[in-house]
């Protein structure tokens, strides 16, 4: 017998390359969004150390001039906040769509291989009557009425 032949096999193997690009590219999209996590927990740290910086500064009694540029100082670390955090939306709406594109080759994928599963499966039923077909007639072959030689009284 010949060797089964899934007859979408380039589409099938176009979907599985489909499906893994996807997967690669949910991947970056996660190791992005992980990037602006990592941003805006830096920023938010350098905030807490720069606040503790002012309240160090202040109640030693610091001049205007030092307090104007730890305001500004404050103001910039702000800023850099709202960038890290608009950042993070981004990848955010970034993964979801990765997400869905990965879905969506995934489910691509699984309809070409439910169609391959049918396709063997039909194969499958189709060898198995020919052997059947196959083995009755060799039965009837060989079973067919017996002549004896020997005579029965």
């Amino acid at each position: 017998m010949k060797a089964f032949h899934f007859t979408l096999e380039a589409v099938r193997t176009l979907r599985l390359r489909q499906e893994n690009d996807a997967l690669e590219q949910y991947a970056r999209a996660l190791t992005v969004r992980q990037q602006a996590l990592d941003a805006v927990d830096a920023v938010r740290e350098r905030i807490q150390a720069h606040w503790a910086e002012m309240r160090r500064q202040f109640a030693g009694g610091c001049c205007a001039s030092r307090a104007c540029q730890l305001n500004d100082h404050y103001s910039a670390l702000d800023r850099r906040q709202q960038e890290c955090v608009a950042g993070l939306r981004a990848a955010e709406r970034g993964v979801n769509a990765a997400s869905h594109a990965m879905l969506l080759a995934r489910q691509q994928r699984e309809i070409v291989d439910t169609l391959r599963n049918k396709q063997l499966s039909r194969r499958q039923r189709v060898e198995a009557q020919e052997e059947q077909k196959i083995s009755d007639e060799f039965a009837a072959r060989r079973g067919g009425p017996r002549q004896s030689n020997y005579s029965t009284p």
